[in-house]
């Protein structure tokens, strides 16, 4: 009967013991419900048999719930959402400058307050208001494009300096993933469980998803393999890390790859594995800032150039005085004269168009020469003489050329092409707000598939913490009834 009694007790002690251990799991999931990248862990049991006779109960190793299709599938969607983030955050930059077509301050407005002016000049071309009024017009056509140039710039720079700050990020969690699979890896051969270190893995790799698109691959003894999308190797027990060098001022005519030939020049940063160029897919924050810098914003740049080319030429053309010898007309290259010929878009011309200092009275020059030509004289007997000024008008309104590579209409005239361009790059971020939009409402549905297929669910760890307390009373009053049986058969011998 002793050994019965025994027996019982013994059950009933590995039944107390290892309900604890569950209850601790379980307590430990309640609390990490809302943390993370948390995956909820689950204390399994089996049975203790002695001679084919069950004798207690035995606590396996704790094992973690994972789906490595679903973690898959957030990754991506996150990386996704926030490569449209970054587009969505440095455009925003841009168009703020940019303004909207409609607007008094922007490009289309003050190519149309130019050409009022000088309609209105030409009714009256010997009022010295309405000549002063137009050279400040023309000058705040210079100064837009100037404005606009230099906001493409600092957009670029900041799109550099997000490069920069991703490729420290990706580095400093590259150093984390082998510290803790170092860590993991001692733990398990300890014996210890590396569920904790197993968390913060799936939670490193979710952060490294954000900057670029990462596969994993399992490499066993707890140890997995990370590369870019394309096959790039960052870790596979030894960090690879990325290298970049930040360019802190990148003028519009610094390309990553430069074609002389349009007045472009290189010297910006690429991001490199082991000195080779990174290999990977448009994903990620990093993606990003490569494509705004080195492809969308130098597009905006184009453009822009391509108005302002087109501008210097309508108007040297336009301009009875202009002639081999004084080539330059109301609009120059920085005092130089654009020749015809010449291929558009020149490269940072938006920035370099200038005012012909002859008209400039702020550079000491005769306002009245915008109705005798820059190169021509004033005078009392050709004063009423609109000719020069009509001209212009007619300037503004002659279709020209424009490179199918601007993304601009081939043909129209410069009005035109400074409304198509004003719209066109408000409509980018337009169309990349409204897509940043559907990935968001996708990274949340991921997340949210992942967190109900490995993630806690409170209501089911409450119930099954009540099933385990009332397992463990049961094997508590088990305990106390064999220890009075025991005491009981101690006082009859």
């Amino acid at each position: 009967m002793a050994a019965t009694i025994q027996d019982a007790l013994y059950s009933s002690l590995t039944s107390l013991d290892v309900s604890q251990q569950q209850i601790n799991v379980i307590s430990n999931n309640i609390a990490n419900a809302n943390t993370p990248g948390y995956a909820q862990e689950n204390q399994p049991t089996s049975a203790l048999n002695s001679g084919g006779i069950g004798s207690g109960v035995l606590a396996e190793p704790i094992q973690r719930m994972t789906n490595a299709a679903a973690t898959a599938t957030a990754n991506q969607a996150n990386g996704a959402q926030s490569y449209s983030q970054e587009m969505v955050n440095v455009l925003t930059s841009y168009t703020q400058v940019l303004g909207q077509a409609s607007s008094n301050a922007s490009l289309p407005s003050m190519i149309s307050a130019l050409s009022s002016q000088l309609t209105t000049l030409s009714a009256s071309p010997a009022d010295p208001t309405a000549q002063n009024q137009t050279v400040t017009a023309a000058q705040n056509v210079v100064g837009t494009l100037h404005s606009l140039d230099t906001a493409v710039s600092s957009a670029r720079e900041q799109a550099d300096q997000g490069i920069a700050a991703g490729v420290d990020s990706v580095n400093a969690t590259l150093k984390q993933l082998a510290s803790n699979q170092t860590s993991m890896q001692a733990a398990a051969a300890a014996g210890s469980p590396v569920a904790s270190y197993q968390d913060k893995q799936d939670q490193l790799i979710a952060s490294l998803s954000k900057q670029l698109p990462v596969k994993v691959y399992q490499n066993g003894n707890n140890g997995i393999i990370v590369t870019t999308d394309q096959g790039t190797s960052l870790f596979d027990g030894q960090v690879h890390p990325l290298s970049f060098t930040p360019t802190s001022n990148i003028p519009s005519s610094v390309r990553v790859n430069p074609n002389s030939s349009l007045g472009q020049s290189g010297g910006l940063g690429t991001v490199t594995v082991n000195g080779r160029p990174i290999q990977m897919s448009q994903n990620g924050s990093i993606a990003a800032d490569l494509q705004l810098r080195d492809v969308t914003l130098p597009g905006f740049s184009d453009q822009l150039d391509s108005v302002a080319g087109n501008l210097i030429k309508a108007f040297q053309a336009a301009d009875p005085t202009v002639s081999a010898t004084n080539p330059t007309g109301l609009f120059t290259n920085g005092g130089a004269a654009l020749a015809a010929s010449t291929g558009t878009p020149v490269a940072g011309l938006a920035g370099t168009i200038a005012l012909n200092a002859a008209v400039d009275p702020t550079a000491g020059g005769n306002a009245a020469l915008i109705q005798a030509g820059v190169h021509g004289t004033v005078s009392s007997s050709t004063a009423s003489d609109n000719s020069t000024v009509l001209g212009y008008v007619q300037a503004l309104q002659t279709t020209q050329t424009y490179p199918s590579n601007t993304g601009l209409p081939t043909s129209m005239t410069v009005s035109d092409a400074a409304a198509q361009v004003s719209g066109l790059q408000q409509s980018t971020l337009t169309n990349w707000t409204s897509l940043n939009s559907d990935r968001t409402m996708q990274s949340q549905a991921a997340s949210t598939a992942l967190s109900g297929a490995t993630g806690v669910n409170i209501d089911d760890q409450l119930q099954r913490l009540m099933t385990i307390q009332q397992t463990y009373s049961a094997s508590a009053q088990v305990i106390q009834a064999a220890s009075t049986m025991l005491n009981q058969l101690i006082q009859t011998v």
